[in-house]
């Protein structure tokens, strides 16, 4: 999905007519746009599908490379393509797991919003959540005016609904309502509450994971790229790994092994890479060389820019010198005499909680920094009092086991170590969509992450987590989240460690089918009461729920009439597998008492003195990478001339394709292709010869 709309996107490019800046001329040696009848022939005649994990399609757009890749038989389905940032940014944790428990007892839930592309991706974010469970009902993301009567289907759905309709007339009962733009949740009853134990850990686990609005002072509200295509008039993007060759490493075998009191380290530095805010810079044709395209570069007497078409909101950009002064504190005296509001002093904070070493937090107190328009909101940052500075693990222990409070109660409950404060800015510190921009007094040799320009006057901004580097400038025009404030691999973690603990002991209850059974297709029998009476008390009550709903039952129906060895079936229990191992570790691990001796005495772990022979490690399923391989097809990009004046084509925007700009496809060679089975194999479809025309004739 990510990737059809970031094709799109990229195809749309040329008929903004300069809309959308920071995007380098057209030359013959960057390349020349064409018009869109060949960008959709080339996708949709020229391009192949990916086979599996092991190979991936490169597919051009002048300069710019998307890459086209289906997720391993050992991961998440739509863990590299489905975005739910945007969910979480809009909801609290509490709606989170509230709208989580909705969805498992599949109501009839209804989002809301004003914006198209908010619809789409909170839908598809919610039911990427149930994993292992699919969502089995009515499924229509952004529903059409025409269609608002079907919310009284009487069977459960998700839907979105946009604001700017008229007469929208909810059911009269048996619905949820949520609201994306003010982050609430109207509903005719209360869910069914997941298991007290579950949902302890649950939301104490998305609170490690998802730190954005605890910790780092993000906004509630839909993110800038759902609000609008191009934010601030720039291609950003949103999934960065459609625009890298190479794919990064899966990380979900390490999570839900990991011990919950480590959930929340940080990842290491080397991992963490700075947003990509304008793709087309990011793919630029050699740039080493000197005379490669170069960008826009804005000086104190520089115009200001055009206003786009094709944007809606736009920051109030500063006009400051740049230079010391050029910084977010700078920024917010030249607005004071135009706002009613005055900005947060540095604030003075006993040391008795020792926290004056990490620094003051702040708040983010202008709104244009916040980058969609929302005002600004109290954010809390949760810091451990004996933790160490930013770049490593901030939560001490870890999360309290679920023993010491419920869900339900704030963060310093269940979390009674930690101590919650108020993120500001300072002089030198800026918080903008979770990055915390430092000013690097004398680093010029870096460039703006934004707008590629050098460090100009005697700093830039850089932030402290993935070391993007910003104009004061170009602070305001920030539009993508900070790696370390939100870790989607860990939230998905922490949904499908929730449901494994729950289905714990489903294998168990496999047993021979009956004569009839065995006639059906059944290869096993799952006996549905004795699962539910094998769980503890209180989790009775909600298996009788889960046995009621259509996702468990299609969920044991495949597990009945599929073996074991089912890719999609053994990846699971693998994860069943690695919650029962997650606590017996190994004589050497952490946890042992003669690693707990040598650490005392000041000895490591990982000591060759006290280090067992060494044996040759076989990856478990969950960690094999054998078939991550993801080899490079490309694409012939499209780059021929056409008749016609080149300025009016490529810039129009057509109601309807028009075939005389259509070329017959290439024909590509060294296309991979699906193994054959059987003597006579499968035969590849024959393109005809001529587009427009009866292949008949």
């Amino acid at each position: 999905m990510a990737f059809w709309k970031d094709w799109l996107r990229a195809v749309l490019v040329p008929m903004t007519d300069g809309g959308v800046l920071r995007i380098p001329p057209s030359s013959p040696k960057v390349g020349r746009w064409q018009p869109l009848e060949r960008y959709v022939v080339n996708l949709c005649t020229e391009a192949f599908s990916p086979l599996g994990s092991k190979t991936q399609v490169e597919l051009g757009v002048r300069e710019l490379k998307l890459y086209a890749r289906q997720d391993a038989v050992n991961e998440i389905p739509g863990s590299r393509t489905v975005d739910i940032y945007a969910l979480f940014r809009c909801l609290s944790l509490d709606n989170i797991v509230a709208l989580f428990e909705y969805a498992m007892s599949e109501s009839r839930i209804i989002f809301l919003s004003s914006h198209t592309g908010m619809l789409h991706l909170a839908c598809h974010a919610l039911v990427n959540l149930l994993y292992p469970l699919k969502w089995a009902s009515i499924f229509i993301p952004v529903l059409p005016a025409r269609l608002l009567s079907a919310l009284e289907a009487p069977c459960p759905y998700i839907v979105g609904v946009e604001r700017r309709y008229e007469r929208i007339e909810l059911p009269e009962d048996d619905y949820v309502l949520v609201d994306l733009d003010k982050d609430t949740i109207d509903a005719t009853s209360q869910p069914v509450r997941l298991p007290r134990q579950h949902r302890r850990k649950l939301h104490a686990l998305l609170q490690v994971a998802a730190p954005a609005k605890l910790r780092h002072g993000v906004a509630t509200g839909p993110p800038p790229y759902a609000m609008e295509s191009f934010p601030y008039d720039a291609f950003s993007a949103e999934n960065p790994s459609l625009y890298i060759d190479h794919t990064s490493p899966s990380t979900l075998a390490q999570w839900v092994a990991q011990n919950s009191s480590t959930f929340g380290e940080p990842s290491p530095a080397s991992e963490v890479k700075p947003p990509i805010f304008n793709a087309f810079l990011h793919s630029k044709v050699d740039p080493n060389k000197p005379d490669r395209p170069g960008t826009s570069k804005s000086t104190r007497t520089s115009p200001p820019s055009s206003v786009s078409p094709v944007s809606i909101n736009f920051p109030p950009m500063p006009t400051t010198p740049v230079s010391r002064s050029d910084s977010g504190f700078a920024l917010t005296s030249t607005l004071r005499e135009k706002r009613s509001r005055n900005f947060d002093e540095k604030t003075r904070r006993s040391s008795s909680f020792g926290v004056d070493k990490h620094g003051p937090l702040h708040r983010p107190s202008i709104p244009f920094l916040n980058g969609n328009g929302h005002a600004p909101s109290m954010s809390i940052s949760a810091i451990s009092v004996d933790s160490q500075p930013y770049t490593q693990s901030s939560y001490g222990g870890g999360y309290a086991p679920s023993t010491y409070a419920q869900s339900t109660l704030a963060a310093s409950t269940i979390m009674p170590n930690m101590l919650i404060q108020p993120v500001f800015n300072t002089e030198t510190t800026v918080w903008v969509e979770g990055h915390c921009f430092n000013w690097e007094e004398g680093e010029l040799s870096s460039s703006c992450s934004v707008c590629d320009d050098r460090a100009e006057g005697d700093g830039i901004y850089k932030c402290a987590g993935c070391s993007a580097f910003a104009h004061g400038r170009c602070l305001g025009c920030v539009s993508l989240a900070c790696h370390q404030s939100f870790y989607p691999d860990r939230v998905r973690a922490a949904f499908v460690r929730c449901l494994a603990s729950l289905l714990y002991t489903y294998r168990k209850h496999l047993g021979r089918p009956s004569k009839d059974q065995k006639n059906n297709g059944r290869m096993y029998a799952f006996d549905m009461d004795g699962f539910i009476k094998s769980l503890p008390y209180d989790q009775q009550e909600y298996a009788n729920m889960m046995r009621e709903t259509q996702a468990f039952n299609e969920f044991i129906h495949e597990r009945e009439t599929k073996p074991g060895t089912t890719a999609s079936i053994r990846f699971f229990d693998e994860i069943i597998m690695a919650k029962k191992a997650r606590g017996r570790p190994g004589i050497v691990s952490g946890l042992s008492r003669l690693s707990t001796i040598r650490s005392s005495h000041g000895a490591s772990s990982n000591s060759s003195a006290f280090s067992p022979p060494s044996r040759l490690k076989i990856p478990t399923y969950l960690s094999d990478t054998s078939d991550h391989m993801w080899r490079t097809a490309s694409v012939p990009v499209p780059s021929a001339k056409f008749p016609g004046d080149y300025r009016s084509i490529v810039t129009r925007i057509p109601a309807r394709l028009d075939t005389s700009l259509m070329r017959e496809p290439r024909v590509i060679q060294g296309v991979p292709r699906p193994e054959q089975r059987g003597t006579r194999g499968l035969v590849r479809k024959q393109v005809p010869s001529m587009l427009g025309t009866s292949p008949t004739n």
